[in-house]
């Protein structure tokens, strides 16, 4: 929930489990950021550190998107329909999307240590699946915390085992006001 007791979609918790595979697989999946209806979809994809992202082009216009984030500042130059070849993203933290033709697209890259990864709902519902006795570690994160987009606040796993359904605050900055010039030019008309 927010500060206002509103529910949070598109919040993600990270849960580090006490016990981690060290057998595990390099993560193959090809991930996909698709551009629909000058939007990024989904709006926030969690990927594992040094997973690969395309990034489809699914409108009939041409986006030229792009990331200044420290963790991956990259450009895929005004295009159509599938880049060359996916991005690598190998450092971890939060890449922010946007589209230099279409202002109001903004997306986000959160890419985290190969740990469990859960999304919220429009309700702002959870449903984990990791024993809450395996869980080591587990971090909050949503792009309008009011800490910045880069942050991610500590979850007391207590909080997490000595309530049945807990409920995490989070206080967060509204949502800014992206006006494209097109939305701009169709007011004036």
């Amino acid at each position: 929930m927010d500060q206002h007791n509103q529910p949070l979609e598109n919040a993600l918790i990270e849960i580090e489990l006490k016990q981690k595979d060290t057998q595990q697989q390099a993560d193959k999946t090809l991930y996909v950021m698709d551009q629909i209806n000058k939007t990024f979809k989904p709006h926030i994809l969690a990927i594992p550190q040094h997973a690969l992202v395309n990034f489809p082009n699914s409108d009939d216009i041409r986006h030229h998107v792009y990331s200044f984030s420290k963790v991956k500042p990259f450009e895929l130059k005004l295009y159509a329909g599938k880049p060359k070849s996916p991005i690598s993203f190998d450092q971890l933290g939060v890449a922010v999307l946007g589209c230099n033709i279409h202002d109001s697209m903004v997306g986000y890259i959160y890419i985290h240590d190969n740990n469990l990864i859960y999304q919220s709902d429009s309700s702002g519902i959870i449903n984990l699946e990791a024993s809450i006795d395996s869980i080591a570690n587990a971090w909050l994160w949503h792009p309008r915390n009011s800490k910045g987009v880069n942050q991610k606040e500590i979850i007391d796993v207590n909080t997490l085992i000595q309530n049945e359904s807990p409920v995490i605050k989070l206080t967060i900055m509204p949502p800014e006001t992206r006006e494209s010039f097109e939305d701009v030019f169709k007011s004036v008309q």
